[in-house]
């Protein structure tokens, strides 16, 4: 039996300033998911076109993040744990700052690149460039801003620093000053929040991205189907910053501990005591919390704990599976609207609705379920390494979904052959170059430039070019569309898909936690967070990112043939990408769990008869001769489950 502990009521200090701090605490995690797993994810490709980037060189900022986030989570729980809401306060400062950046980005190296205006000059028209001289020399402008790009990966790696806090001491922070029934409650609060945040990211993104970039009228003949369009891509980062710095700065006003911590903490004490072996609870003593202990004793208390658990085989299979599907799931966040947005031929904003309107209700609905698999069918450490397979297994197959794609696009001397008339016989060699992308379409081929279609005058009501090719033929503004029938399918496709690798996301943080001894949770939990992180999430993108670069068919290139961002993609190519990538991390993290679960079973068979198989079997290694768990170890093992959650979802 466990010792019967009273709770003082709702009333007091702890109250008004818990409710505040839970108020501030869950405003943190609504801003860094709404940044990190929504608005970043949304604006790169249109950040790639503001400052003239590849995919490979944007894939850095959200890895930035998650290198960053690897480095100092482990620093941030130790230090930062003596005063925990000023940790989390300066963290949200700094997450501002970072966000901040981003934004001054724009405001400092965007260029008003003004496109298709009614002023002719502007619109590249044949009849205006046939007589006039074009440099085909090197100069000395670059393509690309080497500043912005700077400020970016300043501001991504401040925001991965000031993120650290708020699933490390922003969760145990919470934990001390409230008693176990309302701790679960506004944990429950705070997972809702994460699970929506991101969500909420893309659909303000895209709402953002239909905005002019400048927030004013854009150019006459100017929409937001134009290729050049860049929205306010900016408005999001702002509106983090300014929550970053104003939470911040309420949480540096808190005082370390809470007038009744004390109490909480020795009465949580006191309930694990069990009546049988203790008569009196002990007392808390200070000298051996952990914020009392140096650097040097918290690493020999683990490197005992890290050897044990780097050399669980189970464990060790266990997290380099799930990095096979960290790494997929960092790429696609990073991409998937890219590739919405290529292969179907939608506006960036539309790319965003649909991807976040797709994949955070399918993760959701994946994680929701593997919850009650495991709960519903009571499912032990190794019955949960069966179904980790036997789902990775399902997921392969899911993943060949990607197979469906759209036709490319038909450009004229890039994917056909030049059809370019001349209008004099200058006009051909005077047309400009690549670094001008002003798509015109004319029977299913597409135009890089009017000049390129020979086209003269242009129609200020329709917005169309006319007198193209030497006669009376009409083009129309934009690339052509190619007609594709895919995207309903697509989205049902990709609601699946997203729900299938989700749905073994609880049910290998069971595994993670049953494979190894009670004492060793913690820093499973901590390794396996790393591990996402510097093995998964950190080259995701950027492996992706090169792909994506390796199906462009036409870079915004200058006459130093230096190369900007892609214009066009070919699709066939992105679809080999996107299937290449997640077959193979798939079959491979499969295998691995494969491996995994029959080690397993073999060490439960070899293990002693006279020990029936439970959850304290860890990996074949009996910790507890009783083999049994009583509800207190169970209700610890849930909030170890939760906690990695968090730390997941961080």
């Amino acid at each position: 039996a466990v010792v019967s502990t009273q709770w003082r009521g709702s009333s007091g200090i702890n109250a008004e300033y818990g409710q505040l701090y839970v108020v501030l605490w869950c405003g943190c995690i609504l801003a860094q998911s709404m940044l990190v797993s929504g608005f970043l994810n949304v604006v790169l490709t249109t950040i790639q076109v503001e400052f003239q980037m590849s995919s490979a060189k944007a894939a850095m900022f959200p890895s930035n993040y998650d290198i960053a986030v690897a480095v100092t989570v482990l620093l941030v729980s130790h230090f930062g744990s003596a005063h925990k809401p000023r940790t989390l306060g300066i963290g949200m400062l700094i997450l501002g700052t970072g966000s901040l950046c981003f934004a001054l980005a724009h405001f400092i190296f965007g260029k008003d690149n003004v496109v298709q205006a009614k002023d002719p000059e502007k619109m590249h028209l044949c009849s205006d460039l046939a007589n006039s001289e074009t440099s085909t020399e090197c100069g000395e402008e670059t393509i690309g801003n080497s500043g912005a790009y700077a400020l970016l990966t300043i501001g991504s790696i401040m925001i991965g620093l000031g993120a650290s806090p708020v699933y490390t001491a922003g969760t145990t922070f919470c934990d001390e000053i409230f008693p176990p029934q309302k701790v679960s409650l506004y944990f429950g609060i705070s997972y809702g929040i994460g699970a929506i945040a991101p969500a909420l990211g893309f659909i303000l993104g895209g709402v953002f991205l239909t905005f002019y970039k400048t927030l004013g009228e854009p150019p006459e003949g100017l929409t937001n189907e134009n290729a050049n369009w860049v929205g306010a891509w900016w408005l999001g980062f702002l509106i983090c910053a300014l929550f970053g710095y104003l939470s911040g700065f309420l949480l540096l006003l808190f005082p370390a501990q809470l007038p009744e911590c004390a109490e909480v903490k020795q009465k949580k004490l006191e309930m694990n005591i069990q009546v049988a072996n203790a008569e009196e609870a002990p007392t808390l003593e200070p000298d051996s919390s952990p914020e009392n202990q140096t650097f040097v004793d918290l690493l020999k208390d683990m490197l005992p704990l890290l050897k044990s658990v780097l050399t669980n085989p189970v464990f060790v299979l266990c997290v380099l599976g799930s990095i096979a599907d960290s790494l997929i799931i960092s790429a696609f966040a990073a991409w998937l609207p890219k590739i919405v947005e290529s292969q179907f031929g939608v506006t960036s904003a539309v790319a965003a609705y649909i991807t976040g309107g797709v994949t955070v209700p399918g993760a959701a609905g994946g994680i929701i379920v593997s919850g009650l698999i495991v709960k519903l069918r009571k499912l032990n450490g190794l019955q949960c390494a069966k179904w980790q397979f036997l789902i990775g297994t399902v997921t392969v197959i899911t993943q060949l979904g990607f197979l469906i794609h759209c036709p490319s696009l038909s450009i004229d001397g890039v994917t056909t052959a030049s059809r370019s008339p001349s209008c004099g016989l200058e006009c051909p060699t005077t047309c400009p170059g690549r670094d001008v992308y002003e798509p015109v379409c004319i029977d299913g081929i597409t135009y890089t430039s009017p000049c390129s279609a020979a086209c003269v005058n242009y129609n200020d009501t329709s917005l169309d070019f006319y007198n193209c090719c030497g006669d009376d033929t009409i083009a129309t503004a934009g690339a052509c569309d190619t007609n594709c029938k895919w995207l309903i399918p697509y989205i049902i496709i990709l609601f699946v898909i997203m729900f299938a690798t989700f749905l073994n996301n609880v049910i290998f943080l069971t595994v993670n936690l049953r494979c190894v001894k009670d004492s060793e949770r913690v820093i499973a939990i901590s390794l396996q967070s790393v591990a996402f992180r510097v093995f998964g999430s950190f080259p995701g993108p950027i492996i992706l990112g090169v792909f994506i670069d390796k199906a462009c068919i036409l870079w915004n290139e200058n006459q130093c043939g230096e190369k900007g961002a892609c214009q066009e993609y070919n699709n066939t190519d992105l679809m080999k990408a996107a299937v290449t990538m997640t077959m193979v991390a798939k079959i491979i993290g499969t295998i691995l769990y494969l491996i995994g679960w029959r080690l397993w079973a073999k060490r439960e068979k070899d293990s002693p008869a006279s020990v029936p198989y439970s959850d304290d079997v860890k990996c074949g290694v009996v910790t507890n001769s009783h083999v049994t768990k009583d509800a207190d170890n169970e209700a610890e093992f849930e909030k170890d489950l939760n906690g990695a959650a968090l730390s997941i979802v961080a």
